[in-house]
């Protein structure tokens, strides 16, 4: 009793110094009086060198030679016991430096001790550092029970431990316990075991012993860690095990920790032996198959007594019982516990079989929701169903910074019944997160499928594969008979194209494998296709019983065998990958990686210019803004960097260097506890915002329910709003209805063709045709934006009244499928329509600024048709709203750069630019058949041709080529001036002709940039496509077609007239007053779906109100498009984006255990930069913190939810009121920043002046969540979008105004680079060609 109520820092005191230190010269005083410094040794000669006579230590026992010791020899001893005692005592005090009542050398001694954690050096120079390493050395290999150095330690120790575990084991009956500060290394199990483990410093690890005691410590921790990963119970109410709240803390740490020095008690040890269980072959094994045992008999007593019960559950109570037996012969874990700084807490005493009594009942507590999170490298499975925590082996990859899973319950779920409102938003939540549970049984299957390695073999792995198989069919002793072509002429075969409507031939099979670098195949089933085809066609035309036919015959059936060997060699190789443990159990790869990320300086004098691969950079502001060395040493420290709504010193930037690797995170489930990949299980991390939601992984929501539909208990699958939930415009609705109807005509045409080509019912050739969901088309921005004019263009053209801007409307079209149940994006088009409003020379002009596509659409090969009768039905809507021409820069992007969606596929190629000019040909010759458009020319022989037109009657396009090479052809004229007057006689220029030209322009008058810019293009101006659209006002002459288009017309028009009379007027489509098809779309309620007037309201989206914002938005978050797994989840991704447009767009993540911290608090530190910690990980107070000690603050997190979704689920009143309360709100800021007067007439004005104020205090901001922020932020981007005032008094004008101008920079640099690889393309061409 008397040791019970002594205070805990006595009791976590491993060693009395007054007692058993033998450096005290048996003075008996204080704790901190008679030692000798550790700094300052008596002797020199262990300054930074083992002691003398250490050899002699390990050779005889730290007793030196027979005879009697002499005075140095006995220094020499107490001194390394000294040293012993120290280190001993600082691997276990709880204490902070300078507070240690035991000794004052305590901090050094901690300081010297996680040194030695990571020191391998055998010339280290820190003191006492190599001497301490080697006496600790000889502690744990000494087995001599007299030693005279280690043999006075080890009985101190063992005394001091026995009482240790005397007060715990008392304490544990009156409510006290143990406590231990965790900074030791692996724990001294046994006093017998104390020479190995007691003076293991962290990072250090001996041998595994081999005795009977140390093998049940070891099982005994493995049956603790695997009940501690599975128990559902809350802390201190396990019935199991009293300890297991503990365990439990330990497990959680072991699941992230990849600290190779990791100070926290018990962490190296465990992550030790679980690495060893998971190794572990040997079926003899002392150690791990006693534990395998006893989790085989838990499962067999399950599985004997379940009676299609709950099998999972018997395991586990079966399990328990066999633990509590198990543990009960076993000696007691001395478990320590995890302390906060500012006190001790929560002890654990010894495990013992009165511990297990008092617990509460599986049935009476439901089990907690596991927390969870993605990205480890390991897997949920181990021998014997051990779930490994991922990380428990060493890592090996430090670049690899992948979040760990955290697999132990923290948070119990409520037992009260009146709570409804819990219930039923975790039925909302399980939704949520996981798009999976909105597929059907079909729709599963089909994704399960498009993850096998059959569906995503890479290119050069299928043009192996299909080589390999061609090369056995073409050796056959018969195969030089299909080796070539059947040539009808000289065979003397006139009816062979008759009856062969698709001729084929093994050679003609070989060229298309070798074709480019990968091959023209996309799948082994393509290539299978056409060499059955080669043989099918050969049986068919000649005569059963024939040479040719038998031959065939023979070669087919010997393809479909080796065919099936391959296959079942692939099928073989993917299974043995899923039972790999450390693999996903969807795709059966294990560490995954995405491309390298791609960052942009934003400096001042960097022009947006890519940061190299493996050069340093420097970051901040949330990790969004990125400067290179250049641009950082520029900066001014004294100043502070306001970049967006963010503002920072040059100090708070870090430093990093552009080699980081990513991986893919990973998720478990719930079910199977399998790890899989949250791509492949197409799981929402942002949705899953306390970590603990309850997730099914494809396959196992596949098992439930087909089990569910043979019970006819199925239920409908939870839906989750999609690409059709988007806001619809006039725009969409019109373009939707239009291509659905042709894209169904198409693959009705498709069907036919192969239901007459194989002979099978149309019904069956329309299934195998149609293999992908309906096209849904969506409009997403539609913007006012000005396109401010260059300085050296409206320096020239001044004169003649030239615009400083031309203002616009930017839409954004994106085009989905539905794909095995997602809605997988597969094209985007910007176009900007420049009204009636604007100036010559861009009045009522549309430009096609970018497009681009991923070829995941099915079936493949209606891709081009689609993306030609989307522009085809767009140019013909404009055409109706008045607009004359339409410009098109028919230029691909180089090489690295892309247009709109991040990362495509390795096979996808860029067209070569002869390609794609001959692309938007094909698309406007399609136009001018449907009379959309008439005359179809080029800028050179529309404009540059033309002597009496200037620069300023060419068309002035954001992105175009004009813009940016009229500006340094003036930059050069103005910079030959007053060189031309010189009479010194010099040789000639290179470029002599463009001085001639120059010189007949200023002769005959012409304009000098017109002249130079129309030689340059001369070469390449088919490029530079204009169309003549056939609107209501067009001249006469610009709709003048070719003779073909003509008679194409004529003749679709006594089509339709046929047509007309013979179908019933009741059929025609309704109209409004405006002349515009009435929609019939209706919503699930069956009411009419709101069409939004794209032209009047504005539909604002941040990151896709420009291609650069959204290569931004996914490039941070890793959305690619380089597979079709990677495009649903990236599709999903970006929906959710859509719906949730207030949720914040990056998210910080947690500096420990990597976690997103998307709700509660995030704890941040001012002095680190970019360094927060979720709630979980600030309260655990042996989280690695890193380099950061600092005071952490409190950040609340607000849910960005759907409160900003663009309008789309308002009526048209409320759209309405919605801008016009925008606009007030924008005129209440402009006034309320320039009001100075102390009572102002306005009501609002002080409340407006608060939230600025609010705005600009705020540590939240609106990328943190703030609703406040994130309300007045856009209003200032709305309004920063029209300023040119150059000191505007908004807030933070200036700032957004820089940020888009870096976007657009950003932008501008990337087409500068297209316009200047196309004029040294076009020159070089022009060059060789001058040379012949």
């Amino acid at each position: 009793q008397q040791q019970q109520q002594q205070p805990p820092r006595q009791m976590s005191g491993i060693v009395n110094m007054n007692d058993i230190n033998p450096m005290m010269n048996g003075s008996g005083g204080g704790s901190r009086g008679g030692m000798m410094p550790i700094d300052a040794p008596s002797s020199g000669r262990y300054h930074s060198q083992p002691p003398h006579g250490s050899s002699s230590s390990h050779r005889n026992g730290g007793g030196g030679s027979s005879g009697t010791p002499s005075r140095d020899d006995e220094l020499r001893t107490r001194h390394k016991q000294q040293r012993l005692l120290l280190l001993h005592h600082a691997s276990k005090c709880p204490h902070e430096d300078g507070t240690c009542p035991v000794t004052n050398h305590c901090s050094d001694m901690k300081r010297l001790w996680s040194h030695m954690a990571s020191c391998t050096d055998t010339n280290c120079r820190v003191s006492h550092c190599f001497s301490s390493r080697s006496i600790l050395s000889h502690y744990r290999k000494c087995k001599d029970p007299q030693c005279k150095a280690c043999g006075p330690v080890r009985e101190t120790v063992k005394r001091s431990n026995g009482q240790s575990v005397t007060i715990s084991s008392s304490s544990t009956a009156s409510g006290h316990f143990d406590r231990s500060s965790g900074r030791g290394g692996p724990p001294s199990s046994s006093s017998s075991g104390m020479q190995h483990n007691m003076m293991t410093p962290p990072g250090t690890h001996s041998d595994y012993p081999h005795d009977k005691s140390r093998l049940r410590h070891k099982q005994q921790r493995l049956l603790l860690l695997r009940h501690a990963s599975k128990c559902p119970f809350p802390e201190g109410q396990c019935p199991v095990t009293a300890i297991c709240g503990g365990m439990k803390k330990l497990w959680t740490h072991i699941s992230s920790c990849k600290d190779q020095s990791c100070p926290v008690q018990h962490c190296m040890s465990s992550r030790y032996v679980l690495s060893h269980y998971r190794r572990c072959k040997d079926s003899g094994c002392e150690a791990c198959e006693p534990v395998r045992e006893v989790i085989r008999e838990s499962q067999a007593k399950a599985q004997a007594a379940s009676g299609g019960g709950n099998r999972k559950a018997l395991a586990a109570e079966f399990e328990a019982q066999l633990l509590n037996n198990a543990l009960r012969d076993m000696p007691p874990l001395e478990l320590g516990t995890y302390s906060s700084h500012d006190g001790l807490q929560n002890g654990i005493g010894p495990m013992s079989s009165s511990s297990y009594q008092g617990g509460q009942s599986s049935s009476e507590q439901p089990p907690n929701k596991r927390a969870r999170m993605g990205g480890y490298s390991g897997s949920g499975g181990g021998h014997g169903g051990m779930l490994m925590p991922p990380h428990a082996l060493p890592s090996t990859d430090q670049q690899m910074m992948v979040p760990a899973p955290s697999s132990a319950a923290s948070k119990s779920t409520s037992r009260k019944s009146d709570d409804s409102s819990k219930t039923s938003s975790k039925s909302e939540d399980v939704g949520s997160f996981s798009l999976i549970n909105s597929f059907t049984v079909e729709q599963i299957e089909k994704h399960l499928a498009s993850l096998n390695r059959t569906s995503t073999m890479s290119p050069s792995e299928i043009k192996a594969k299909c080589q390999e198989l061609l090369k056995i069919v073409m050796n056959h002793e018969h195969g030089w008979v299909f080796n070539v072509p059947v040539d009808p002429v000289e065979l003397g075969l006139p009816d062979y194209l008759d009856i062969i409507k698709k001729p084929m031939d093994l050679g003609t099979i070989q060229k298309k494998i070798d074709r480019g670098d990968n091959g023209q195949y996309h799948s082994i089933g393509e290539f299978c296709a056409d060499v059955n085809l080669t043989f099918d066609n050969a049986i068919l035309y000649n005569e059963e019983g024939s040479v040719v036919h038998s031959m065939a015959k023979e070669l087919k059936t010997m393809f479909v065998e080796e065919h099936k060997k391959t296959m079942a060699s692939i099928k073989r190789e993917e299974e043995e990958r899923k039972k790999n443990d450390r693999a996903c159990g969807l795709c059966g790869c294990e560490k995954v990686l995405f491309e390298p990320p791609v960052y942009f300086c934003n400096g001042m004098n960097c022009a947006s210019k890519r940061i190299r691969r493996n050069s340093h950079y420097y970051i901040g502001g949330g990790n969004q803004y990125f400067w290179c060395t250049t641009c950082f040493n520029e900066l001014d420290g004294r100043i502070p960097i306001e970049v967006g709504d963010i503002s920072m010193q040059k100090a708070e930037l870090l430093k990093k260097k552009n080699d980081e690797v990513h991986e893919e995170s990973w998720v478990q489930c719930d079910t199977c506890e399998r790890w899989i990949h949250q791509i492949c299980g197409l799981f929402n991390s942002r949705q899953n915002k306390e970590h603990k939601s309850e997730y099914s992984c494809p396959a196992c929501l596949l098992k439930k329910r087909k089990k569910q539909k043979k019970k006819k208990e199925a239920q409908e699958p939870s839906s989750l709003p999609g690409a059709e939930a988007l806001p619809r415009t006039r725009l969409s609705e019109f373009l939707e209805n239009h291509v659905r109807s042709k894209v169904d005509d198409k693959v009705k045409s498709l069907a036919e063709d192969k239901a007459k080509a194989e002979g099978i019912p149309l019904k069956e050739a329309i299934k195998a045709t149609q293999l992908g969901g309906p096209i849904t088309i969506r409009q997403v921005t539609s913007t006012d934006r000005k396109l401010d004019v260059r300085e050296g263009v409206l320096e020239r053209y001044k004169h003649k009244k030239y615009p400083e801007e031309f203002p616009f409307r930017c839409k954004c079209i994106v085009v989905f499928q539905n794909v095995d149940g997602v809605d997988v994006i597969l094209f985007a088009l910007y176009v900007y329509e420049h009204g009636d409003d604007n100036p010559h020379p861009n009045t009522k002009t549309v430009y096609i600024s970018y497009l681009d596509s991923v070829h995941f659409m099915r079936p493949r090969r209606i891709r081009t048709f689609v993306y030609h009768e989307i522009l085809i039905y767009y140019l013909d809507y404009v055409r109706n709203k008045g607009f004359k021409t339409a410009h098109i820069w028919a230029c691909p992007p180089l090489k690295g750069d892309d247009y709109i969606f991040y990362a495509k596929p390795e096979d996808q190629k860029t067209p070569k630019d002869t390609r794609l000019r001959m692309w938007y040909i094909e698309m406007l010759v399609e136009c001018q058949r449907r009379n959309i458009c008439g005359k179809v020319t080029n800028m050179h022989d529309e404009y540059f041709a033309n002597p009496k037109l200037d620069a300023s009657d060419v068309p002035y396009l954001e992105g175009d080529y004009f813009p940016g090479e009229a500006e340094n052809i003036i930059a050069e004229l103005n910079k030959g001036k007053g060189k031309k007057g010189s009479k010194s006689k010099k040789k000639k220029s290179d470029n002599a002709a463009s001085d001639d030209a120059s010189a007949v322009g200023e002769s005959s008058g012409a304009d000098e940039v017109m002249v130079k810019l129309g030689e340059i293009i001369a070469p390449m101006k088919e490029s530079f496509i204009v169309a003549y659209l056939n609107c209501e006002d067009a001249l006469e002459e610009n709709m003048v077609v070719p003779k073909a288009i003509m008679e194409h017309r004529a003749k679709v028009a006594e089509e339709e007239k046929e047509s007309d009379k013979s179908s019933d007027s009741s059929s025609k489509r309704k109209r409004d007053v405006d002349g515009n098809v009435k929609s019939d779309s209706v919503d699930k309620d069956g009411s009419p779906i709101k069409i939004i007037d794209d032209d009047v309201e504005e539909l604002d989206c941040e990151f896709l109100n420009n291609r650069q914002a959204f290569l931004n938005l996914c490039r941070g978050n890793h959305y690619q498009f380089d597979e079709l797994r990677r495009a649903k989840h990236t599709s999903m991704m970006l929906l959710w984006h859509l719906h949730n447009r207030g949720a914040p767009k990056f998210v910080q993540s947690c500096g420990s255990c990597g976690k997103e911290i998307l709700s509660g608090y995030r704890w941040h530190c001012n002095t680190c930069p970019d360094f927060d910690l979720c709630g979980e990980c600030y309260k655990n107070p042996n989280t690695n913190r890193g380099a950061c000690t600092h005071k952490m603050e409190a950040i609340p997190i607000e849910g960005g939810g759907a409160d900003d979704n663009g309008g789309g689920g308002l009526t048209e009143h409320q759209r309405r009121e919605r801008q016009r309360n925008i606009q007030l709100h924008i005129q209440l800021i402009e006034h309320a920043s320039r009001c100075n007067a102390p009572t102002c007439a306005s009501q609002n004005c002080a409340k407006m002046k608060h939230y600025l104020k609010h705005s600009q205090h705020c540590k939240i901001k609106a990328s943190g969540g703030c609703k406040i922020c994130k309300r007045i932020w856009t209003l200032l981007r709305i309004h920063a979008q029209s300023c040119k005032l150059r000191d505007c008094p908004m807030p933070s004008c200036n700032t957004i105004r820089e940020r888009l101008r870096l976007l657009k920079k950003q932008q501008q640099q990337m087409d500068d680079r297209r316009r200047q690889e196309m004029n040294r393309h076009f020159q070089m061409m022009r060059a060789q060609a001058g040379a012949r």
